[in-house]
């Protein structure tokens, strides 16, 4: 198990020098949390990751049924978070104060972000822990959604996969079995609502889509309609995470769409490689390929790409502004309508 192999590396801590440095990013003054005080809570979006310098703090993880357990604890210069409040997406777990309260300071997304592109070395242990977090609560249990169905049914499976290629912690109850069936029975539902997809928050799902998966469970982004981008990737392979990538490293506003999941094929190999510069050092050999595609989802964070997957493709119309300018108007399911963008490459 990561928790125990690898636990140092998963709440690692930093150095005195290098809080001191990470203090002059957080977005706002250091908070006193009281004993057992919430900082954050399962299914909550775009929430800070807090560093503590006094005090401590209690991970707890949770499932939509309501059944929880310690994740892992923190003290002074050790951090909250893992992939998906870097992604800004519905948080897994609940983070309190300890017994005894703590300090804490906050960084929000971009203060994080510049944190992490600023100083390599607490770049590099952020990132190694929000993947190995996720990594370890994928094969925890108590925690994420759960999947109430007939365990072979195509519908099933194939929920089973949507969650699986995009990394999201899950278990099965089988509907046919002692405890599916009085789960049946609480829930009230009919056969024909089978799957049923319960969100860690406890919303119930019949049945659902990959799109309403997504929006259900947090993992699509909460896009205005009509927001404009500089670039729209269309899909997530390790071609298009790489141009997201590198047009959001030079300081354009990138959107990635894909109606499945990160990584495109190479999300479902086997290896640990290097898929188009992007690489994760992390992970063990033999890592799947989820894993890594978790790394480059996460630096596609980083570098402040919008993360759209689970997100289809409906419409797509072109237009053209000037001699060297293009609009697209593109319409989504999950985020309602994208508004303009123009293409990478372009004078």
């Amino acid at each position: 198990m990561l928790l125990d192999d690898r636990l140092a590396q998963i709440v690692p801590t930093l150095t005195p020098a290098q809080i001191q440095f990470a203090l002059r990013f957080a977005s706002g003054p250091e908070r006193r949390f009281a004993p057992d005080e919430k900082l954050l809570d399962v299914g909550d979006r775009d929430m800070a990751v807090w560093l503590v310098v006094e005090g401590g703090i209690v991970a707890s993880r949770r499932d939509g049924l309501g059944r929880e357990g310690i994740f892992a604890t923190g003290g002074p210069g050790q951090f909250s978070g893992e992939v998906s409040d870097l992604a800004g997406h519905a948080s897994l777990a609940m983070v309190c104060a300890g017994p005894n309260g703590c300090t804490a300071y906050p960084f929000d997304l971009p203060h994080l972000r510049a944190l992490l592109i600023s100083s390599a070395d607490i770049g590099e242990l952020m990132m190694r822990a929000f993947i190995l977090r996720r990594a370890a609560l994928l094969e925890g249990d108590s925690v994420g959604s759960v999947i109430l169905g007939e365990a072979g049914s195509p519908a099933t499976v194939g929920l089973r996969g949507l969650l699986t290629r995009n990394s999201y912690p899950h278990s099965l109850i089988d509907a046919g079995g002692t405890e599916g069936k009085a789960l049946v029975e609480r829930l009230g539902v009919q056969a024909a609502d089978l799957p049923i997809l319960i969100c860690p928050n406890g919303t119930v799902l019949r049945r659902p889509s990959d799109a309403e998966a997504g929006v259900g469970l947090g993992i699509v982004p909460d896009i205005k309609p009509g927001t404009t981008y500089d670039v729209i990737v269309v899909g997530a392979g390790p071609a298009g995470l790489a141009v997201a990538v590198y047009a959001a490293s030079e300081g354009l506003s990138v959107l990635v769409v894909d109606s499945r999941s990160f990584g495109g094929q190479a999300g479902r190999i086997l290896e640990d490689r290097e898929l188009s510069g992007i690489s994760d050092r992390h992970l063990r050999p033999g890592a799947y390929g989820a894993r890594i595609s978790s790394s480059s989802e996460i630096r596609c964070s980083i570098c402040g790409a919008g993360l759209g997957c689970r997100t289809r493709l409906l419409a797509a119309t072109v237009a053209p502004r000037g001699t060297r300018q293009w609009r697209f108007n593109l319409w989504t399911d999950g985020c309602d309508r994208v508004g303009r963008a123009l293409p990478a490459a372009r004078d």
